[in-house]
């Protein structure tokens, strides 16, 4: 029997889109400073370059809420996506 592992170990292997995005993500806010809010994680994406859809998904985080590392952004980020979309 041989086992499959994924490199990425987050779980959202079924949304390649949000497997990459992560990934950019990690990239770039690899040196930013934790823990750190919303809005200084979107200006360090702005600042770096980073394409508009990183943006996006961290729009999506709660504004008030300080992340003591980067995974656990990511971890906000992945659960946003799977959460239902208000409209």
């Amino acid at each position: 029997m041989t086992t499959v592992h994924a490199g990425d170990q987050t779980g959202h292997d079924a949304d390649p889109a949000l497997t990459l995005d992560l990934d950019a993500l990690r990239a770039v806010l690899a040196q930013h400073p934790f823990p750190s809010c919303q809005d200084d994680l979107i200006a360090a994406c702005l600042a770096a370059g980073a394409p508009a859809r990183l943006c996006c998904r961290l729009a999506r985080l709660d504004r008030t809420q300080r992340f003591a590392s980067l995974e656990e952004m990511c971890a906000a980020v992945a659960a946003a996506d799977v959460a239902p979309h208000q409209g």
